[in-house]
């Protein structure tokens, strides 16, 4: 298996790639795509099973295009997915040695996902609403998902009746976040024009436990209260409550993000006078615990929805000795400068593109150390090569599986400074 949740295998001396398939079976496939090093193939028979495929709990799996990794147990999924990070990670092993830790299960393999996008399509005729298959753009219908949490489930159920009823519906996609903790969702609704205030009432009449709801595309309209709330996990003594705005990024899964803070706050080793910038901050998830621990604390994103929302969570939590400012992080790091020479702590919690234009003014601070959480191997990979080039050195990595019953995997990374002299100076 390689990352990606794709089996490899090889016809005539050529390497086949093929989903949904285990590691020793003989398998038929049909080659879909072929390419000069390599062909990309579908399942259509398994002639010799693996020991390790179990019958997947999902009736659409293998059709959705959601899962990827249901066919194994829980357990050899875990494994999987650190032997596909310690392969991404291989070529930087070979320049220097570190300690990758055993990989962190998530709390629940189903049941877990808060937030998710459901695609507009047509059957028989009728609107429906779920999944794109396996790498394409047919939607697969979902009335249910065993990995939504149980009030995101509900949600569907009820935009699933909303549409049987409704005979135009001009919404390409809705996405939908949850909160458990209140019980109550924000939806939007994404297509060419708002939806006026009739609509709207109509599918909150539909859609029992919606909080807000945001329609349009380039103009947008909202209607009630956008803020959803999500409880962290204790950290120096306290809980802090986390508000996320509309479209602002939440992690998918709430009890295995508890997880990811408590390992960077331990990590991060804070001692109460360091100083602490956060890249990619979002709505505060890991500034505001690192925060409780630190002198001070930057935190920059481009989400404007997300600072206004770090702000508001440092104000209700009591937490003053941080600063959150919307902008490029290269704009955030001569911010900081202007501020104070250096830091102690630079974490990266970056989108799947990874930070790599970010890395040079970043380094430019000299912190002493740097903890990068990627949800992508290979960019991370790309990216701590070049820390390494740039004077640092990794430590350790710890893989935590936020997404269960797929192949992605999420992935801390300690860095700590090695030569100073080879520190890029970014601006003057």
């Amino acid at each position: 298996m390689v990352y990606g949740g794709k089996g490899m295998g090889r016809v005539g001396g050529k390497v086949v790639f093929v989903p949904f398939t285990a590691p020793g079976e003989r398998i038929e496939a049909e080659v879909v795509q072929e390419k000069k090093d390599y062909a990309e193939g579908i399942l259509k028979r398994v002639e010799s099973s693996s020991p390790q495929r179990v019958k997947p709990f999902c009736t659409l799996y293998g059709d959705c295009g959601g899962c990827q990794y249901q066919h194994f147990s829980y357990e050899d999924q875990l494994k999987l997915k650190e032997e596909a990070l310690r392969e991404t990670l291989q070529r930087l092993t070979r320049k220097g040695s570190f300690e990758i830790s055993p990989i962190i299960a998530s709390p629940a393999d189903r049941a877990y996902r808060i937030r998710a996008q459901f695609k507009m399509g047509i059957k028989e005729g009728k609107k429906t609403l779920g999944f794109y298959a396996w790498r394409t753009h047919r939607v697969v219908e979902t009335e249910e998902c065993p990995l939504l949490h149980p009030l995101a489930n509900r949600i569907l159920h009820g935009l699933g009746q909303w549409l049987e009823q409704e005979r135009e519906v001009s919404v390409k996609e809705i996405g939908l976040k949850v909160s458990p903790e209140e019980g109550g969702a924000v939806v939007n609704l994404r297509g060419k024009d708002p939806w006026d205030d009739r609509k709207v009432k109509e599918l909150r009449g539909k859609v029992i436990g919606l909080k807000g709801v945001v329609s349009g595309g380039e103009k947008q309209s909202s209607w009630g209260d956008l803020n959803l709330v999500h409880e962290g996990p204790e950290i120096a003594g306290r809980k802090i409550r986390f508000q996320t705005r509309g479209e602002s990024f939440v992690q998918v899964n709430p009890g295995q993000n508890h997880n990811l803070i408590r390992k960077v706050v331990e990590w991060a080793s804070l001692g109460g006078e360091e100083k602490v910038v956060d890249l990619f901050c979002g709505s505060g998830n890991l500034t505001l615990p690192l925060a409780l621990e630190a002198k001070k604390a930057w935190g920059i994103d481009l989400d404007g929805q997300a600072i206004e929302s770090a702000r508001e969570n440092a104000r209700a939590n009591g937490i003053r000795q941080c600063a959150f400012w919307a902008g490029t992080a290269e704009e955030g790091v001569r911010r900081i400068r202007e501020e104070t020479p250096s830091v102690d702590l630079a974490v990266l919690d970056p989108p799947r593109a990874g930070a790599h234009g970010v890395l040079e003014p970043l380094v430019s601070l000299k912190p002493r150390k740097i903890l990068y959480v990627s949800c992508e191997p290979p960019t991370l990979a790309r990216d701590l090569a070049r820390l390494v080039f740039l004077g640092y050195n990794v430590k350790r990595l710890q893989p935590l599986d936020m997404f269960p019953q797929t192949y992605h995997i999420e992935a801390i990374a300690e860095l700590e400074i090695a030569h100073r002299k080879k520190l890029i100076a970014h601006g003057s």
